[in-house]
């Protein structure tokens, strides 16, 4: 699939590892480096909302949310957005990439709503282990960080079980980068805190969510 500044096409770019849950990390997908410096550059800069958790409540958690898009219809904000970043957007809320997702996914997405929102993780932001919540049919994270060594920490933990130690694998939030997800109720995985003096680690979260049980259904 090539779409706006999505290049996707890449036969590795579909393998989907089964452990230890559904899960795949693309690398290159926007094709185009130029494309992908121009989204890095403009990476929305404002209007974000600080949104924390405490563990006591079940999942702690410190990150900056700016929405996108919400039920499948883009925010006011998007109108103030670079040019590739509104291509971007609209690509992603696309029926072409929809049924490219659930292709890929081994999911059904009809009747799914698309939530978009671009999420900023400051200085010792963190989220702790979760699995997303049940109605989440897949969950995609893009990454817009030109440079991420090690030592900045705040990587991506793929994980067997709630131990934030029992790692499957770790992703570094290197610029085109993407990982998907099929929430499930082993589908473990965690941010570990980003180190101090590192810059904000800039990332786009996209889920598809399951419509609401209409009265009488299961």
């Amino acid at each position: 699939m090539n779409a706006g500044v999505i290049d996707l096409q890449t036969p590795g770019h579909r393998t989907v590892q089964q452990d230890p849950y559904p899960w795949a990390v693309l690398h290159e997908c926007f094709g185009d480096q130029g494309a992908a410096a121009d989204l890095a550059a403009h990476f929305p800069a404002g209007g974000y909302t600080l949104r924390a958790g405490d563990a006591a409540t079940g999942k702690g958690y410190s990150t900056y949310n700016l929405t996108l898009a919400d039920r499948g219809e883009p925010a006011p904000e998007v109108r103030g957005l670079a040019p590739q970043w509104r291509s971007l957007v609209a690509t992603l809320l696309g029926d072409d990439y929809r049924a490219w997702l659930a292709r890929t996914m081994g999911t059904d997405l009809n009747g799914c709503t698309a939530h978009l929102r671009a999420v900023r993780y400051a200085q010792q932001g963190w989220i702790d282990p979760h699995t997303d919540r049940a109605d989440k049919a897949v969950t995609q994270i893009w990454y817009f960080n030109p440079v991420w060594p090690p030592e900045w920490a705040g990587a991506l933990r793929v994980l067997r079980s709630a131990d934030p130690e029992d790692v499957a694998a770790e992703v570094r939030p290197l610029l085109g980068t993407s990982v998907l997800m099929r929430p499930s109720a082993n589908s473990w995985h965690c941010v570990t805190p980003v180190a101090p003096g590192a810059p904000d680690r800039l990332t786009l979260l996209l889920h598809f969510v399951r419509p609401e049980p209409t009265e009488g259904g299961r």
